[in-house]
């Protein structure tokens, strides 16, 4: 019997002799996710950057009035990021993933035999060089 398990829009399923069920101790977990995004206190360890210094290390510049509309909500986006890290998710296993494998070959230097039929081929050639048109535009 052959099982497979895999997360599709936001509910963990689980196939099981050609059908999908659902995993109730995943979805208990998602409804405690649910329920931390929905509560507004902010657990994060994070700490909100100084909105001024934050401008000033991206290169923009903002208005004192920017400055305190902008406080507040970046300090709520980093709440959502602290809520995040209350998560445990030690007990969810990992979404189907691809497996990864070297697929590529050997990285071995190879001697081309046939050097004078690529040199008969190119429009300028110089010894030892091949002449192409110029590609950068430098001014």
């Amino acid at each position: 019997m052959s099982s497979c398990k895999m997360l599709f829009r936001g509910t963990s399923l689980t196939l099981s002799n050609g059908m999908w069920h659902r995993i109730p101790k995943i979805e208990h977990k998602l409804l405690q996710f649910r329920r931390l995004s929905s509560s507004t206190t902010n657990c994060s360890s994070l700490q909100a950057p100084d909105v001024t210094q934050l401008a000033k290390t991206a290169h923009i510049s903002l208005t004192p009035t920017e400055v305190e509309e902008f406080g507040p909500k970046i300090k709520q986006i980093i709440g959502w990021f602290g809520q995040l890290e209350g998560i445990d998710l030690q007990s969810i296993e990992p979404s189907i993933r691809a497996d990864t494998e070297n697929n590529l070959r050997d990285n071995t230097p190879e001697t081309f035999d046939n050097r004078d039929a690529i040199i008969a081929s190119v429009p300028s050639y110089e010894e030892p060089y091949i002449k192409v048109p110029k590609v950068l535009n430098v001014d």
